[in-house]
């Protein structure tokens, strides 16, 4: 009889070694194949290393830490990225339930491809996973558990998915009883799900989830991506992350946080009550959860600016033309200019650059001179957003010709349209992509009067402006109406011009303006998003600007029916912008 117990327990103690291993020292394992447990126990601060291996078992490949071994405290687990770690038939391809300080870091794949849970943390604290760039962790069903958990950290630089288009679908799943979660899917990392019924994300009580990657709902937009079903949650959306999917707070205090960078433009459908608060400073608007750079608006005092001083400089250079004095031909001038502007985040300014061609035309009449100024330019404005115009403006100059050694005053009066077409790419998980097109046409009316004290002693000339635009209501193709808009502005200016060289056939000199603009009226934009009113009211700063641009002339003149003319100028403003502009002049019979 006794010999028959004691080969019973032999064989107990055979089978068992068959189906577990004890790790009770810090391991590697490297280049094999197992298909027992891997279990670390009794002792603390073990390491177990998997590479070019892997770990295969019908379920709890990798245990650390339950109930019966309590003293496994502090556990890592590295997996490299030639390994894995799967089950075959059940879940829990790693188990930390009541593990205390549990760290995973993995670079390979853990998965329980055919059931639920490719990690769990039940009843753990202070658990960290790291899943690196090329990792991947997967399951069909809920792919990482945290029940009943206390101070779990979660770093996805990868892949974490779930592959169910059923129940038990969410990809990170916390229970009532989970105290916190830090969840942090960074720059390339993905967190996506297969369940229509299911959130990606379903997230209970205070815990904070910063994305700057990709967290999705495979089901498409009208799924739910992030729940956030209990009290006191964080959820932040910085520069550059994708969401796509409903984002539904059905708790209390749960809190939305917005950070894509000044004038960056969003639409977040979501559910619930949310706090909204956009790190950046944008007006962000609930009935959802939208935003809308500024952009097209904000530039348009300045735009009317830089179209006065332009054509200022261009009624200098036909004064001093032949075509000014000969009556008989027009004068034409095309330019071309780059200009580029700096953003400041504490005013709201965004940085936009504006390339431009076009021509002034001037044609001299008996008492005056019938002006056409004619361009088109595409300006990129920061955080996705482009706007191509075409502006026509057109009126008359009027100056006394006539040679005079005392103070004398000329004057302009133009007015036009500008055609706009606007091009936004904004942030929203309302596609499948988390990206969304919205363009818009519309028009602005124009007129510009300007005024000019000419000396020919060595005082500058004094001059000012007068400019003027209205801006119809539009609608953009989605979520962004806008209503009316005047802008009045007032700029005033000392200029000169002084000739180095002065030959029957060559000209060369040298021109200068100081010029301070400022808007004039405080007329706020008012518009709506997704049908909530809002308004923006511009930065005093950004309301006015002092520039200085300065010129080099040069002009040839072949014989009496060829002219030729260059001209290149610099400019540099209180507003951190900087041009170059070129300027091409010839003469023709009209």
């Amino acid at each position: 009889m006794f010999r028959i117990l004691k080969l019973f327990f032999f064989f107990l103690i055979f089978i068992t070694k068959l189906n577990a291993e004890n790790i009770t020292e810090s391991q590697t394992i490297s280049g094999e194949t197992r298909t027992t447990q891997q279990h670390i126990k009794d002792a603390a601060d073990i390491t177990l290393t998997i590479t070019n291996s892997t770990i295969s078992k019908a379920n709890y490949s990798i245990k650390i830490n339950t109930t019966e071994s309590a003293e496994a405290n502090n556990a890592t687990v590295v997996i490299s990225s030639d390994s894995i770690v799967k089950t075959t038939t059940g879940g829990n391809a790693i188990y930390g339930n009541a593990s205390d300080g549990l760290t995973v870091n993995n670079s390979g794949t853990v998965s329980s491809s055919e059931s639920t849970k490719a990690i769990d943390l039940a009843n753990s604290s202070g658990a960290t996973i790291t899943n690196n760039s090329g990792g991947s962790i997967y399951a069909s069903g809920r792919t990482i558990s945290v029940g009943a958990s206390d101070t779990v950290t979660i770093n996805n630089h990868g892949k974490i998915y779930s592959t169910t288009t059923g129940g038990q679908g969410n990809t990170i799943y916390s229970t009532d009883n989970t105290e916190t979660l830090t969840l942090t899917n960074h720059s390339g990392g993905e967190i996506t799900s297969n369940s229509s019924s299911k959130s990606t994300l379903r997230i209970r009580k205070t815990s904070t989830i910063t994305n700057s990657g990709t967290i999705k709902n495979n089901q498409g937009p009208s799924a739910t991506a992030i729940e956030l079903y209990g009290n006191n949650n964080t959820l932040t959306l910085k520069d550059g992350g994708i969401v796509v999917g409903i984002i539904d707070s059905s708790g209390s205090n749960n809190t939305l946080k917005l950070q894509h960078g000044v004038g960056k433009s969003y639409f977040y459908e979501t559910s619930g009550n949310l706090t909204l608060e956009d790190l950046d400073g944008n007006n962000v608007v609930k009935g959802s959860a939208g935003s809308v750079g500024q952009g097209g608006n904000e530039f348009i005092d300045e735009s009317l600016g830089y179209k006065s001083l332009n054509i200022r400089k261009s009624l200098t250079q036909f004064k001093n033309s032949d075509q000014f004095l000969d009556r008989d031909t027009a004068w034409v001038e095309t330019f071309s200019s780059l200009l580029k502007r700096d953003g400041k985040s504490s005013s709201l300014k965004l940085e936009n650059s504006l390339v431009n061609f076009g021509a002034n035309i001037i044609k001299p009449l008996e008492n005056l001179n019938f002006v056409i100024s004619a361009e088109t330019s595409l300006q990129n404005i920061s955080k996705d957003h482009d706007v191509d115009r075409i502006s026509i403006l057109s009126g008359f100059y009027f100056n006394n010709h006539q040679n005079s050694k005392k103070l004398k005053g000329e004057y302009f009066l133009l007015g036009g349209i500008a055609l706009n077409k606007s091009e936004r790419l904004i942030l929203t998980n309302t596609t499948s992509s988390g990206l969304l097109n919205v363009t818009d046409n519309y028009e602005n009316f124009e007129i510009l009067f300007g005024n000019k004290l000419n000396n020919s002693f060595l005082i500058p000339d004094i001059g000012y402006t007068l400019g003027y635009s209205y801006t119809p209501s539009h609608k953009e193709s989605q979520y962004f109406d806008w209503d009316d808009r005047h802008v009045l502005n007032i700029s005033a200016a000392l200029s000169d011009e002084y000739t180095f060289f002065q030959s029957d056939k060559r000209n060369f000199s040298l021109g200068w303006i100081l010029d301070y603009r400022t808007l004039a009226n405080n007329d706020d934009q008012n518009y709506l998003i997704n049908g909530t009113s809002t308004f923006y009211d511009q930065d005093d700063e950004l309301k006015k600007e002092a520039s200085f641009s300065s010129n080099l002339n040069y002009k040839y003149k072949a014989n009496e029916n060829s002219i030729f003319s260059f001209n290149l100028d610099g400019f540099t403003s209180s507003q951190d912008a900087i041009s170059v502009l070129a300027n091409l002049v010839f003469k023709f019979k009209i």
